[in-house]
């Protein structure tokens, strides 16, 4: 018992003696950030505002998970791996995250579906999903299920909304609208899809929107000719 709480006696001092001389001497004391990783959508000196607040911590008393938890904070940040050099250096290994798609307004979807929202962001080259708050694994969904009907096509999808009433809309590249409604979304997409195929494509200029929420055909909406 006497050599246990000798040798805690001795730890503790050991603790406060290392402690101090950190404090007083700057031993431990992080001078240098270090960062790796592939970055697109965000910068390094914009990361570098988060990270050089650890500049002047004690790198012997820094806790790991904190370090991680804090230099994830950035909505571009998917992951990050936190190293500690001695004596005086951290090094993070960021992983950003993928965006998919645009989503309402100034919000962005990701490969794994969450939805993250960049303190400045401008517009990205994806296509933009739109739907009512809490929708966004939903809208997803639909999308990639509405990508592959159209995998054989020459469409590509500008924009595709979920309205309140929980009707859906396409917006093509092209200009074209075609409403699908509420139910049977890809069937009546892969009909569409055969009208315009035989019969449409030629004549997109004329057209302002399909209504394809009929049961058996669609319906064209010309554009007005103003004479």
């Amino acid at each position: 018992m006497r050599i246990a709480a000798l040798f805690g006696a001795l730890s503790l001092f050991l603790l406060a003696f290392l402690q101090g001389e950190a404090e007083s001497r700057g031993w431990f004391s992080i001078a240098e950030i270090e960062l790796e990783g592939k970055l697109s959508y965000i910068t390094e000196q914009e990361l570098n505002l988060i990270y050089d607040g650890f500049i002047g911590q004690s790198l012997l008393f820094s806790s790991v998970t904190h370090l991680s938890a804090k230099a994830s904070e950035p909505a571009w940040v998917n992951s990050v791996s936190v190293r500690k050099i001695w004596p005086n250096k951290l090094k993070f290994v960021v992983g950003e995250e993928v965006p998919v798609a645009n989503w309402r307004e100034g919000q962005v979807i990701t490969a794994q579906g969450e939805v993250i929202s960049p303190s400045a962001i401008t517009a990205l080259p994806l296509p933009f999903l739109q739907g009512p708050i809490g929708t966004s694994q939903t809208v997803l969904e639909q999308f990639r299920l509405v990508s592959q009907v159209l995998t054989h096509s020459d469409l590509k999808v500008d924009k595709l909304e979920l309205e309140e009433r929980g009707a859906w809309n396409v917006y093509f590249s092209n200009g074209l609208l075609v409403k699908l409604g509420r139910d049977e979304i890809l069937s009546r997409l892969q009909r569409f899809i055969a009208v315009y195929k035989s019969d449409l494509s030629g004549r997109m200029a004329r057209i302002h929107a399909i209504d394809a929420r009929y049961p058996h055909g669609i319906a064209v909406i010309w554009k007005k000719i103003v004479e």
